[in-house]
């Protein structure tokens, strides 16, 4: 009876799952919604996982899962999610979604992973133990993040209207672009919807936008979240004692961030891993390892590691 295995990589903004058999072949991939419990509800996020598995398996049940989720931020997060998510296959294993990202490049080998996205979150694994900076939510943590660098454009843009900044290239094309006139049509399109921080972290797109058109007042709020997220990068090289970061993350598409975060690594003495390689990869990696399927290890190191 042929054994499946699965790689299942809960985010924010989309789930995505991989399924081999244990001897090594690939049986499929398959794409769902967001799989963060916090932003949808324990119920919406499993259906949006088993779907995306039961895509990846043809329909077949899946033996030994690895589910790697957003918004995992607690002890209890743990606890939880491992319960609710624990039929999706025969056995399922539910991990911080750092984690994967991690192994989807090191394959087990000590690390630090960096995720820049919507959040941010620095973790280091020295071969026994992970340590955490971060990834503790928008209000307490997520420095560096699209967020968190969003939210500073908007004060910014907040006190041009106040007449405490200078505006400039880059506030007229931030008022185009989300159509802001007057200071009270800022005021609104933060507070519309609740707040919502995808809403919000997406301005950091804009902002890479206006950094190649060459506006450096955007470049500036990019390097500024870069190099605080980095300096956290440098704080975990120092507890772990490895040198090997991996960034992952949509930040990390920035040319100006991506750039100013190696630059600052590599002056510390480490060294940037990225494959780019999916993280469900490395949600496929600790599932063959906990169902001892040695061939499946032994292809996606062989395809996945140029």
């Amino acid at each position: 009876m042929t054994v499946l295995i699965a790689g299942i990589d809960a985010g924010s903004t989309k789930t995505k799952a991989v399924v081999y058999d244990c001897d090594g072949r690939l049986i499929g991939e398959g794409v769902s919604g967001p799989g963060n419990p916090h932003d949808l509800g324990l119920s919406q996020a499993k259906k949006n996982v088993t779907d995306a598995l039961l895509q990846a398996s043809k329909g077949a049940r899946v033996d030994f899962a690895v589910i790697g989720f957003a918004g995992m931020d607690t002890a209890e997060d743990e606890v939880t999610f491992s319960r609710f998510f624990s039929d999706v296959a025969v056995r399922t294993e539910s991990v911080h979604d750092s984690v994967i990202a991690l192994f989807s490049e090191t394959f087990g080998e000590p690390g630090i992973v960096v995720i820049a996205g919507t959040g941010s979150v620095v973790v280091g694994y020295d071969g026994k133990t992970f340590r955490r900076i971060g990834g503790r939510g928008w209000l307490l943590s997520d420095e560096g993040s699209s967020y968190w660098i969003s939210v500073n454009l908007l004060r910014w843009m907040q006190q041009v209207f106040d007449g405490l900044e200078e505006g400039g290239e880059l506030f007229d094309f931030m008022r185009a672009k989300i159509n802001v006139s007057v200071h009270d049509d800022l005021v609104r399109w933060a507070y519309d919807n609740q707040c919502r921080k995808d809403r919000i972290a997406s301005l950091a797109a804009y902002l890479d936008e206006a950094a190649e058109r060459g506006i450096e007042k955007a470049k500036d709020f990019l390097r500024l979240g870069a190099t605080i997220l980095a300096e956290r990068a440098k704080v975990m090289m120092r507890r772990v004692n490895v040198r090997t970061v991996v960034p992952k993350g949509s930040l990390f598409k920035s040319r100006t961030y991506y750039g100013a975060f190696k630059e600052e690594i590599e002056r510390a003495g480490g060294t940037i891993l990225d494959r780019g390689n999916p993280p469900e990869l490395g949600a496929l990696y600790l599932a063959a390892k906990r169902a001892g399927c040695q061939k499946v290890i032994e292809a996606i190191r062989k395809t996945r590691t140029r």
